[in-house]
């Protein structure tokens, strides 16, 4: 496989990661790399094949003798997972499965195991991520599921929390949504660093999601909204929804 292969396939999972690492020979030559998706943030960036709150392992020199894995440290917990063996296979994706109803920040850093055991275990560098919230439960039915996750908005960083409205939430509409706010937070609570502004952004996303997305046709199977996007008014969020789409 030529060099403008492997970064070609490269690519192509970093669009949907959160954050990523890579871990290298001591000749400076590429070994490997990963890739973390945070929460539903791979399928909200249309690559739901990379799975949830999941890490990419990519090998990228078949034949060196080193395999790929992935070291992360959560809560008081470490975790580890790795290639069977030098490209065994080429990628691979892991779902920690590690989800609770809050989202938790985390570390995390690739590394390169000897197959032959001959070698100490090379390691790259720390990233730092979140680990999404994912909830199908609580006593509410206007969701069958609610997620909050580390997301990319543009160039820079920002909190979503996608929703999974139900048939009665899209009949409801607009009307719903002070409930589906009340029930979003207790199921997948926000952020605590998230200030007002914020979170009155995100209200107004919901509320338009609601009153214009009732269709999944038209909306989607998910309610995405992001924390990052600025707090526009009422006015803006109603009569220029045929501009924005709820996503301004």
């Amino acid at each position: 496989m030529t060099t403008l292969g492997l970064l070609l396939g490269s690519v192509v999972a970093a669009a949907a990661a959160t954050s990523h690492g890579t871990v290298t020979h001591a000749d400076g030559a590429p070994a490997g790399e990963v890739w973390f998706n945070s929460g539903n943030h791979a399928a909200h960036a249309g690559h739901p094949e990379h799975g949830f709150n999941s890490f990419t392992i990519k090998d990228l020199f078949c034949g060196d003798g080193w395999g790929i894995g992935v070291e992360w440290r959560l809560s008081d917990g470490v975790f580890t997972h790795q290639s069977a063996g030098d490209c065994e296979p080429v990628e691979l994706t892991y779902e920690t499965g590690q989800a609770i109803n809050i989202v938790v920040d985390f570390n995390w850093r690739p590394y390169m195991w000897a197959v032959d055991g001959l070698h100490e275990t090379e390691y790259g560098s720390w990233s730092t991520d979140w680990m999404g919230s994912d909830s199908t439960e609580g006593d509410t039915d206007l969701f069958t599921r609610t997620s909050v996750y580390n997301d990319v908005l543009g160039e820079g960083h920002t909190f979503t929390a996608s929703m999974w409205p139900t048939a009665l939430a899209r009949v409801i509409g607009a009307g719903a949504t002070p409930a589906m706010w009340r029930d979003l937070q207790e199921r997948t609570p926000l952020p605590s660093s998230l200030s007002e502004e914020r979170r009155e952004s995100l209200y107004k996303q919901l509320w338009c999601h609601a009153a214009y997305g009732r269709l999944p046709q038209l909306g989607g199977p998910t309610w995405d909204i992001e924390a990052e996007r600025p707090n526009i008014s009422w006015w803006r969020v109603a009569a220029q929804v045929a501009d924005h789409g709820c996503n301004w």
